[in-house]
């Protein structure tokens, strides 16, 4: 069967994740995107006092998988984190051990069955990964079961220009991917007919940059703009001036790396309907009623 070559394109940038693991260059946009997720966390953190957390699942998009549950490990707070290949699993836990951060990490082939006790985890959360589910009633009803205080999804803004010129005409569902999963007048329902709420929601993830599938600052070069991505790295950490990666934020080679990152921040908080159109994810935060 002949696959549609914008299909085919769509895929190609998930089934690319080996090669992060190789070079861990993630790009401006990725590492833009984790940085500002650390001010969800950080709210979570402090209104539901949370001692213990789920990810799953952990592979959602680009860059280096598993390793966006970091800011929670560095707070003191071990996070389980979850993902269905065995071969990513290991790439992972390497990259954590490097870190020296810890951290639970499991393997999952269902995750409409997930081997943990009602109520473990005052936060269940994910990011990007909510179109992996092969059954989004029975994943939903698992991440209920066995989460005490609060849920935090996070998904593509399928309304945003980015992710329409994008997806525009594709098939809902593709390869193992639904994307009719991402659409919160679907999920939302369901997790407020399991006694959820919505406590806060909105659009994240809000840069001065386009949502298109490339490395940020390839983007910016091409279009003349390469002076705005000129990152500069510290001289005694070895590493490679060309690469931007949150893992040199939290292995203390680049500990101005955030400061550097959230300069690009100013449209998080723009007005009506900037991020409505130019957001590339919106979040739901749901508390238990």
């Amino acid at each position: 069967m002949q696959i549609d070559p914008r299909a085919a394109e769509f895929m190609n940038v998930f089934s690319a994740w080996p090669e992060y693991f190789k070079n861990y260059h993630e790009g401006l946009g990725t590492t833009y995107e984790r940085f500002i997720l650390h001010d969800y966390f950080r709210q979570i953190a402090d209104r539901y006092r949370v001692s213990s957390l789920i990810e799953v699942p952990s592979f959602g998009m680009t860059g280096i998988s598993g390793i966006n549950s970091l800011w929670w490990s560095a707070a003191g707070i071990t996070p389980t984190v979850l993902d269905n290949d065995r071969d990513r699993l290991q790439k992972i836990a390497a990259v954590w051990q490097e870190l020296n951060l810890p951290i639970n990490l499991q393997f999952y082939e269902n995750e409409s069955v997930l081997p943990f006790a009602d109520g473990q985890f005052d936060l269940s959360w994910n990011f990007a990964a909510l179109w992996l589910a092969a059954d989004l009633d029975s994943f939903l009803a698992e991440l209920s079961r066995i989460t005490s205080k609060v849920i935090f999804i996070c998904v593509p803004n399928n309304k945003g220009i980015g992710y329409r010129m994008r997806a525009k005409g594709l098939p809902g569902r593709m390869n193992g991917f639904n994307l009719d999963w991402i659409e919160p007048q679907l999920f939302i329902p369901k997790l407020e007919k399991m006694n959820w709420q919505v406590w806060k929601k909105g659009y994240l993830d809000i840069p001065p940059w386009p949502d298109i599938a490339m490395k940020k600052e390839d983007m910016l070069r091409r279009a003349g703009l390469g002076f705005l991505v000129r990152e500069k790295q510290p001289a005694e950490s070895g590493q490679d001036s060309g690469r931007l990666t949150i893992v040199d934020y939290f292995n203390g080679t680049n500990p101005d790396l955030e400061k550097q990152i959230l300069r690009y921040g100013f449209l998080e908080k723009a007005p009506w309907p900037i991020p409505k159109y130019w957001g590339h994810h919106r979040y739901f935060i749901l508390e238990r009623v």
